[in-house]
């Protein structure tokens, strides 16, 4: 019996690239994760090329995957996700200079934020600014994912969510006010629209079948709503990579400056996220520092774990996860009460990440946002030890998709809708999106993290002044 078709999806995440081959009907089939060269991740440096070069990998890795399963099937299409709102300024004759990252720092201010609420002109604004004779060789901006599909032979287009995001990239208002040229600037294309295929060249560099339709993916946190399932109020996605957001589908937008407010994918909806940009970058460190950066996250965290019974009540990590220009953390600092291994430093960091987590959850609930539980995105999600300390620590239930990257299983249900494979994205969502397994949190240890946590939040708001 001939296998069903499958499709090529992908994410450009800030230190490397996902991927992987998924069936039409919802069956992952293959999955490649390729880094970025490590000392540009941490310099914060990192290249468009290497982008294209992590993606041509694995395209090749996926490929040798199906082949030795002997998989038949025909590849359909391919669908690109991304970071944002990382813009890369490509020059007249197609050279891409370096991005501007969402996360380095390099963006202008004016005076009225609330009347130019664009997410992207503050970053091309520096560079018109700082660096004037870049921004003249530049013809146009693209976003991580436009221009990898750039590269592979789709229009440069600008992809939004739906038309409600236009405010939240830019407009002739918005355009004025930060003294820039609109012309530099793709017209829109909403998710999930065809937007080319697989050039001649294109299909050299990375062995693709050339004019395989290209379908916009879009921004990964909203590929990852799709994907996780995440379309109806109240329902919650924890998206966790380098970074992490918890992203709250919502009848009403928050008015606090500590969450971010924006349309969600659904018409008449809002995402309210809790943005949380260190806590994966937090965990590198440690395996860094500690010298373990070869080492199985599993095999990571189930000796760090079982050292929690002995350093638990002992130790405390408060870490400075600023960012400024880089990725590297720039201190930390801990109780010394006796640590006596790398583990017990494991278990501290560990257990700051997640009482991070369960402070912007309680965040969240104080403006009106009850949170039962969570739907997981993103690589902590494939790690059992991981979950269950996570739920213990804040409470609440977390589900795990089959599929646990959710920007992979969201351009899978992009693509499908913009092939015309299914009647409609909620049609695409249902037969992909599958809960594997859902971790509940025991009481008992919940009950004593939750006087840990007390302690620590008390510590740490006496601490303030070091992260002035």
């Amino acid at each position: 019996m001939e296998q069903a078709a499958y499709l090529l999806c992908a994410d450009i995440g800030t230190s490397s690239l996902k991927a992987a081959f998924i069936s039409t009907s919802g069956e992952l089939l293959a999955f490649i994760r390729e880094p970025y060269p490590a000392e540009r991740v941490l310099s914060g440096t990192v290249l468009a090329t290497d982008w294209e070069d992590a993606f041509t990998r694995a395209v090749g890795a996926l490929e040798a995957v199906l082949s030795l399963r002997g998989n038949r099937a025909k590849l359909a299409g391919v669908a690109i996700s991304g970071n944002g709102p990382t813009l890369v300024p490509v020059t007249r004759t197609g050279q891409a200079l370096l991005p501007l990252h969402w996360h380095d720092g390099r963006v202008a201010r004016i005076a009225d934020t609330a009347a130019a609420p664009s997410l992207f002109l503050p970053h091309a604004a520096y560079l018109a600014q700082k660096e004037p004779a870049h921004y003249e060789t530049t013809g146009r901006f693209l976003s991580t994912h436009e221009w990898l599909s750039w590269r592979l032979g789709a229009e440069p287009v600008t992809v939004i969510p739906n038309q409600a995001y236009i405010p939240y990239y830019w407009d002739k208002t918005q355009f004025a006010a930060y003294g820039l040229d609109g012309d530099r600037f793709p017209p829109f294309v909403e998710q999930g629209q065809p937007i080319g295929a697989i050039s001649a060249a294109a299909a050299e560099r990375t062995g693709l079948p050339r004019r395989l339709p290209i379908i916009s993916g879009g921004p990964d946190f909203i590929t990852a709503l799709i994907g996780t399932g995440v379309l109806l109020p109240g329902m919650v996605c924890d998206r966790a990579g380098t970074s992490e957001g918890i992203n709250v589908c919502a009848k009403q937008g928050s008015r606090s400056r500590y969450h971010r407010t924006l349309p969600h994918v659904q018409a008449g909806l809002w995402n309210v996220g809790a943005m949380l940009p260190t806590t994966g970058r937090l965990f590198e460190w440690f395996r860094h520092i500690t010298g373990q950066e070869n080492r199985d996250y599993r095999e990571m965290l189930a000796e760090i774990l079982q050292c929690q019974e002995t350093c638990k009540g002992r130790d405390f990590f408060f870490p400075d996860i600023r960012s400024s220009g880089s990725l590297r953390i720039s201190n930390a600092f801990f109780s010394t009460a006796g640590l006596t291994s790398r583990a017990e430093l494991g278990y501290a960091v560990i257990e700051s990440i997640a009482f991070m987590v369960r402070s912007a959850i309680e965040g969240l609930e104080k403006e009106g946002y009850r949170i039962e539980g969570m739907r997981l995105s993103g690589g902590q999600a494939k790690n059992p030890y991981w979950n269950q300390f996570k739920a213990d620590v804040t409470g609440r239930w977390l589900a795990v998709p089959e599929i646990a990257d959710g920007e992979l299983a969201g351009n899978a249900c992009l693509a499908m809708k913009g092939l015309g494979l299914v009647p409609s994205l909620e049609a695409a969502i249902e037969q992909t999106v599958k809960i594997k397994e859902v971790y509940e949190p025991v009481q008992r240890h919940y009950a004593l993290h939750s006087e840990r946590f007390e302690v620590y939040t008390a510590m740490l708001h006496k601490m303030e002044r070091f992260f002035e």
